[in-house]
């Protein structure tokens, strides 16, 4: 995903936005935002099996906490607030949360597998002749 950051940041800078001051986000917020940011992403062929993922990720949280419906507005809302520099930052935050939680969804794998391996067998001793 960090591939297409540089594309992400262009095609936003283009809104001829300035910077916007750092607010303390809702967790929808925040999620909305990854939701867009990984959206324009996954129009990258390179990126979209990646940004598909995420995308999936981030709806999921976000219907979670209540009727789907209204991240149309959550969307709108964010929208104008993800100049280059914020987007860009975003993609940052949002990227290195899905590694966080893939790490640890593979430590769960990780144990379950090593408790689901059956007990090594006792050594025999040799038969007497």
């Amino acid at each position: 995903m960090r591939h297409a950051a540089p594309i992400l940041a262009a095609a936003l800078a283009l809104t001829g936005l300035g910077p916007a001051k750092a607010q303390p986000l809702t967790p929808d917020q925040a999620d909305a935002r990854c939701l867009m940011v990984l959206q324009f992403i996954s129009r990258d062929p390179k990126q979209q099996d990646q940004a598909a993922k995420g995308i999936f990720f981030y709806l999921g949280r976000l219907s979670a906490r209540g009727p789907t419906a209204r991240i149309e507005g959550l969307m709108r809302t964010e929208a104008p607030k993800l100049q280059a520099q914020v987007a860009q930052t975003e993609l940052a935050r949002c990227a290195a949360e899905l590694n966080a939680r893939g790490k640890e969804l593979q430590a769960v794998n990780q144990r379950l597998a090593a408790s689901a391996r059956p007990a090594a067998a006792p050594a025999l001793a040799p038969a007497k002749k």
